[in-house]
């Protein structure tokens, strides 16, 4: 069966179930989802959605679905063979799991204010979408909670460690905590006490990014320390789904 024959009733029913009569975004979509066919992965679903998003309450959710058109067009070859690839029923399911990712960007975009952190939503979307693997639904979701969640300072630092642990991290599951104290160095901090350092870091650990390593058993007490951390497969993972195509960054 073509994709385009395919209605989206699962669709409708989901929003039926939910109560999004007082969202602006759930009015929007309910309006258009009788028109919805199911996209491969995205491209139609974004277009009628974009279509009636005329309001400026709503252009907040116009931005992640920008992006994930402007990332999705950097892959046109690389997403022709994933779904020639496919068998049917892998591409069903990824169609519907990203219809229903789709619909949570566009809730999480309406809430959230920063412009930067609802572009990660589009990209973290876009990325997952071109993936080979399976999309993980829960997996997508959480990342795209916690884009909402970190301002660019954040990011920037998360990048950071990084660029000093992330080759680390290829070879294993984690990364040695003696390495990690090693190579903290190495960030643009060096050795020195920053407050802003801990507080970071610690907003970072918070969502299971990175977390602190444990200070040296022959520390004195009474001496000033600036707590170390180590990068964690999650950070990785998010920093990939945030990348655009166009750049080489982390």
């Amino acid at each position: 069966m073509a994709i385009d024959d395919l209605q989206p009733d699962a669709l409708r029913h989901q929003l039926e179930m939910e109560d999004l009569s007082t969202s602006a975004v759930g009015r929007t979509v309910l309006a258009v989802a009788s028109k919805l066919p199911l996209p491969w992965p995205l491209d139609k679903a974004v277009e009628a959605l974009k279509d009636h998003l005329v309001t400026d309450s709503l252009e907040r959710i116009r931005l992640p679905l920008d992006t994930v058109m402007a990332e999705l067009r950097k892959h046109d070859e690389e997403i022709r063979k994933l779904q020639e690839s496919m068998t049917a029923s892998a591409s069903d399911l990824r169609e519907e799991t990203l219809r229903g990712l789709l619909l949570d960007a566009a809730r999480k975009a309406e809430s959230t204010r920063a412009k930067e952190r609802v572009k990660r939503i589009g990209l973290i979307l876009a990325n997952a979408a071109v993936e080979s693997k399976p999309t993980d639904g829960d997996e997508v979701e959480e990342m795209m909670r916690v884009a909402t969640e970190l301002s660019d300072r954040d990011i920037q630092f998360l990048r950071d460690l990084i660029g000093v642990q992330g080759q680390l991290l290829q070879t294993g599951e984690h990364i040695p905590r003696y390495q990690a104290y090693m190579a903290w160095e190495r960030g643009p901090w060096g050795n020195r006490i920053d407050t802003e350092i801990d507080s970071v870091f610690s907003k970072l650990e918070s969502y299971g990014l990175v977390v602190r390593i444990p200070p040296p058993n022959n520390l004195n007490i009474s001496a000033d320390f600036q707590n170390r951390y180590v990068l964690l497969k999650k950070g990785a993972r998010f920093a990939a789904l945030i990348q655009e195509a166009s750049t080489g960054r982390p």
